[in-house]
């Protein structure tokens, strides 16, 4: 990719958003960001769940940014209301971020994909489902249909039912299995991205995170008001109204200062907004999202990624971090990284520029158990991992943040990692990965085979390593339904570490 197709997919990139010697510990006096509204220790402490670590970290000589990978277990508890969403990931930061903050080094905070799935279920509207998350009514294994997921789709299209009508009537033809979270535009702008955009602005840093929303805009109609408006919220002088039907993964980028005053709360200080593609078949056949673009000018925007503090940040939520297009390190000769973008997204990002990849995760299934690609922590290793030590790639940091828990019959599990090219950190891998079984696991992931020192920061998981029998067993007993002691007993904890040039 020549320079010049890099300035123009650069550009693009802001057309685009416009439209939408190593330590373990830290090395300075924690920053003490100034007064705003913080919850107290005691106020997070309560919020922890049963499983829970403090925040693991690398400090680098030479630091230009300081990256955090939140691992956050999600709970229904924590959207009952805004305030609640609010007071949670302001927790986040207050128990894994401010201790770690350095003076006058930059911090990237890298909150979870589907971080504001939650909040769709906040207020008297989610009510029914927070309750039936209570209930027994969960699937005995997790990894099939998620029927639990559809039954909430339904109550919540009842409970959305006039903005469902509404955004029908502007939208004609929406489709039915997406069609909730557009009517919940209005409940996302307030709960997921006012959250995270206070947050950058308020602790001073940058934030990541993700959600599957609408482009909104803000609407002071009393006609729209009356229709869009939250029931529980008594005044309201503005809404949030989506401008278009187009709902897709998106991650976005705050920064610590507005740049954008005419924007709607919540973009304000937006930087960056990037489309999931390809999407997972539940995005696609159970959610009913849209992909992100995948060709021309508007693909290789929403691919070159943007600017912070000297790195290019490119954004691979999840699956597109496992698209390559060959095998590791045998690319063909000739190969255009950017001929398919779906196919091919992390060489297209590579031929782009990007030298950090921001992987937001929500991982869908058990952790430590077999899929078509065998064994799930020795596939990971084509994405975190293979980031920085693919040899036909130039890619310097790869930053993984997991979500974990259970959400109805759905379970997300897996381990946080910050890994660099050239790292010799001690030896870590994921569970199960000392182990190969041939006819299970892919022939060529040998190459992922055992600890590998690009891994700066690993977060540990429920239980240390063992024999996969033994983690297959442990992973059977967090699933949703299994009625074990362990049951959706997942870790919440950060992972951070020092970027350098």
């Amino acid at each position: 990719m020549s320079k010049g197709t890099l300035a123009v997919a650069a550009g693009l990139a802001a057309t685009l958003l416009a439209g939408c010697g190593q330590s373990s510990t830290p090395v300075a006096t924690p920053v003490t960001p100034p007064t705003f509204e913080r919850p107290t220790l005691a106020e997070c402490a309560a919020l922890r769940p049963a499983r829970w670590q403090a925040a693991t970290g690398t400090a680098q000589a030479g630091a230009r940014l300081r990256a955090v990978a939140l691992q956050y277990k999600q709970e229904i508890r924590h959207v009952g209301d805004y305030a609640a969403f609010r007071r949670k990931m302001r927790c986040l930061m207050e128990e894994h971020v401010v201790p770690v903050m350095r003076p006058g080094l930059p911090t990237l905070v890298v909150f979870n994909e589907d971080a504001g799935l939650m909040t769709i279920a906040t207020g008297s509207r989610g009510a029914l489902v927070r309750a039936q998350a209570q209930t027994p009514l969960r699937a005995p294994t997790g990894d099939a249909l998620p029927l639990g997921i559809l039954g909430a789709l339904g109550l919540l299209n009842t409970a959305y039912l006039p903005q469902v009508l509404a955004y029908q009537l502007r939208f004609p033809l929406t489709d039915p299995r997406k069609q909730v979270f557009l009517a919940a535009t209005d409940t996302f702008a307030r709960a997921f991205s006012q959250t995270f955009s206070d947050i950058a602005r308020d602790y001073g840093v940058y934030v990541v995170a993700s959600n599957n929303q609408a482009p909104y805009r803000a609407s002071r109609d009393p006609l729209e008001i009356a229709l869009f408006k939250d029931p529980d919220l008594a005044d309201v002088d503005e809404v949030y109204v989506a401008t278009s039907n187009h709902v897709a993964n998106v991650t976005f980028l705050w920064g610590p200062r507005d740049l954008h005053p005419d924007a709607p709360r919540g973009e304000t200080n937006l930087l960056f907004a990037n489309q999931k593609v390809p999407l997972t078949d539940i995005e696609l056949n159970v959610l009913g999202l849209d992909e992100g673009p995948a060709t021309g000018e508007a693909g290789l925007a929403n691919a070159a990624g943007v600017e912070v503090e000297g790195f290019r940040l490119g954004f691979a939520t999840s699956l597109p971090a496992f698209q390559w297009g060959y095998e590791f390190g045998r690319r063909p000769a000739g190969f255009e990284p950017c001929a398919d973008i779906p196919a091919s997204y992390m060489p297209c990002m590579d031929a782009l520029g990007v030298d950090v990849v921001i992987q937001a995760e929500a991982n869908p299934g058990r952790w430590a158990a077999h899929y078509a690609g065998g064994w799930q922590p020795l596939e990971w290793m084509n994405s975190t991992w293979r980031t920085v030590a693919e040899p036909t790639v130039g890619f310097r940091y790869n930053i993984t943040a997991h979500l974990v828990g259970n959400l109805l019959d759905l379970a997300f599990d897996g381990q946080s990692a910050i890994t660099e090219r050239a790292a010799q950190a001690p030896l870590r891998h994921y569970v199960g990965n000392l182990e190969f079984e041939p006819g299970v696991d892919v022939d060529w992931y040998q190459a992922f085979q055992g600890g590998k020192p690009e891994f700066l920061e690993l977060a540990p998981w429920v239980t240390a390593d063992a024999p996969r029998t033994a983690l297959l067993a442990t992973g059977a007993q967090l699933a949703p339904g299994s009625g074990d002691a362990l049951e959706n007993d997942y870790l919440e904890t950060a992972v951070w570490a020092d970027l350098t040039r």
